[in-house]
């Protein structure tokens, strides 16, 4: 998805919570300046600033990529077909495939995620709970103080509020399903309707 697409719903969405652009970026432990970059589409944001962005404004995450049309009542995203939303900007470079995008209003955001041998450590933090299941490749894997050395088959589920951290440690690309689960009250807050159709630049 087009980063600024992502970004004029950010924008439009803060507009109307009435909430100024020091405000929002303040309540997300963001600069300002970072914070209009991301509005503007001038930098790729990673999800864990995507999450305090959308924690800030007691928002689901997918209102962010929310598209025009009627609530459906499945999504079905075929192998390799899930759109790419966002990577980690310059830093980190990793590739997040959405696995539900269109489906609105839901508490969890499925994301395919692909980090390849030599990409650099990435750090995290955000609200909410996360999952991920190891698909391919072996992933070090830090929460707080702890490192864990993740292979195909295990399983975790942490407190992402904990700085976290992710390495590669095998010579193939780590690939792994990852859940990001938002705080109920967030999920589900109601006071801004998903963003307005506006067409792709």
């Amino acid at each position: 998805m087009d980063e600024r697409i992502i970004g004029s719903n950010i924008r439009t969405l803060r507009e109307h919570a009435g909430l100024t652009l020091t405000a929002l970026a303040a309540e997300a432990d963001l600069s300002k300046s970072t914070l209009s970059k991301i509005e503007t589409g001038q930098v790729s944001a990673p999800i864990s600033t995507l999450l305090r962005i959308a924690e800030a404004l007691h928002l689901p995450l997918a209102e962010f990529f929310s598209e025009p049309g009627v609530d459906p009542p499945y999504v079905l995203t075929r192998k390799g077909a899930g759109p790419i939303i966002t990577r980690d900007g310059s830093r980190f470079g990793y590739a997040y495939e959405a696995l539900a995008p269109e489906m609105p209003r839901k508490r969890a955001e499925p994301f395919l995620l692909t980090i390849q041998p030599g990409d650099p450590v990435g750090e995290f933090r955000h609200g909410g709970q996360e999952f991920i299941y190891m698909l391919a490749g072996r992933l070090a894997f830090t929460v707080g103080n702890d490192e864990l050395v993740l292979r195909p088959g295990d399983a975790l589920y942490f407190n992402p509020r904990q700085v976290h951290t992710t390495r590669v440690v095998s010579k193939t690309p780590a690939r792994f399903l990852c859940l990001f689960i938002q705080d109920e009250a967030a999920a589900h807050h109601s006071a801004a309707p998903s963003a307005p159709s506006r067409s792709r630049p």
